[in-house]
């Protein structure tokens, strides 16, 4: 349930400033985002070199510390600033419009943690299913490479030669993202088009593809497609993103405690050891499993939203600045009720 916009801008006009803001973040962060790695690689000797060389010359242990805070920026600057000044403008109470509700209620919480640990082996065998693909040999190929790529960065920003280090990276790679991305994803850009189209289902899928999308990852597409779906049913039925913060972080947190327990100190990490293998008839299981956990869920969540992604008025809610126009949004907000 969300609430109609502070000063009535249009959908497309919503949909414009959240835009806007998030184009400014990508920009902004960037740049920002380099401002911990300056010490790191003079200017002048940044000449002659290609991008690959000097990724090779920034992905060493030595500056693992000057990446986390570069991810910290880039991420805090791309996915949570840009919502909250779009809520910000939009909206009487921004982080109430984004989700971040006082309560979470347990039952929920505990209903949530057992589906995304149903969905472990499902997304598992998603990317063996979607490496089986007809792809031709160079297609798979550029997937590999760029899937080795992501984990060199993942292997130093994990880097976790103690229990420390293993908390930092809960920190940046599992905690932060889940509450960054879920603000933008699903508070803002979710709430936005559920309202927009009137298609609460249709945003989730609109919204899963870009979510995927952004992460780089070919072979890991369908995977986090499907957990995307997931997070914004969460949404959908709750409206309160702490759940999907949790949910996220949880997702994240076993990934990166899996790559924990099989690291030795002192050695490199090997990240593909965060991807979940499963065979497939724990895929089977853990998606009978995550079907009826849903099931209790929507009985759980039935009573919290009854009618998921309509607006209705806050109360005492003021439609225009115009004094004489209180008392017929006074009316409306009692009809509402």
């Amino acid at each position: 349930m969300a609430h109609l916009a502070t000063k009535r801008y249009s959908y497309a006009g919503q949909g414009g400033i959240l835009l806007a803001f998030t184009g400014a973040g990508l920009v902004v962060g960037a740049l920002a985002s380099l401002l911990p790695l300056l010490g790191k690689i003079s200017l002048s000797g940044m000449k002659g070199f290609s991008t690959i060389e000097l990724m090779d010359k920034l992905l060493v242990p030595e500056n693992a510390n000057a990446i986390r805070w570069s991810q910290f920026i880039s991420t805090l600057l791309i996915f949570f600033v840009p919502p909250v000044l779009y809520a910000w403008l939009c909206h009487v109470k921004p982080f109430t419009h984004l989700g971040f509700k006082q309560t979470l209620k347990w039952k929920q919480a505990v209903v949530i943690i057992l589906i995304m640990l149903a969905c472990l082996p499902i997304v598992g065998a998603l990317q063996e299913f979607t490496e089986m693909f007809p792809w031709s040999k160079e297609t798979l190929a550029k997937f590999k490479a760029a899937e080795e790529e992501y984990n060199r960065q993942v292997a130093v920003i994990a880097r976790m030669n103690n229990f420390a280090d293993y908390l930092i990276t809960l920190l940046v790679i599992a905690l932060l993202p889940a509450v960054f991305e879920e603000t933008l994803f699903r508070g803002a850009m979710q709430n936005l088009l559920s309202r927009w189209l009137k298609k609460p289902v249709l945003a989730i899928i609109i919204v899963s593809i870009i979510f995927s999308a952004i992460h780089g990852s070919y072979l890991g597409f369908l995977s986090r497609f499907l957990l995307s779906v997931v997070l914004g049913w969460m949404y959908y039925r709750t409206g309160n993103i702490w759940l999907n913060i949790l949910a996220h972080f949880l997702n994240n947190a076993v990934a990166a405690t899996m790559l924990y327990l099989t690291a030795k100190p002192g050695q490199n990490i090997d990240p593909s050891k965060m991807e979940e293998h499963f065979p497939w008839y724990l895929a089977t299981a853990g998606l009978a499993s995550a079907i009826g956990l849903f099931i209790y869920f929507e009985k759980l969540t039935r009573k919290d939203i009854d009618r998921p992604g309509e607006e209705v008025l806050m109360p005492d809610y003021r439609l225009s600045s115009n004094p004489f126009e209180q008392d017929t949004a006074n009316s409306h907000t009692e009809a509402s009720q």
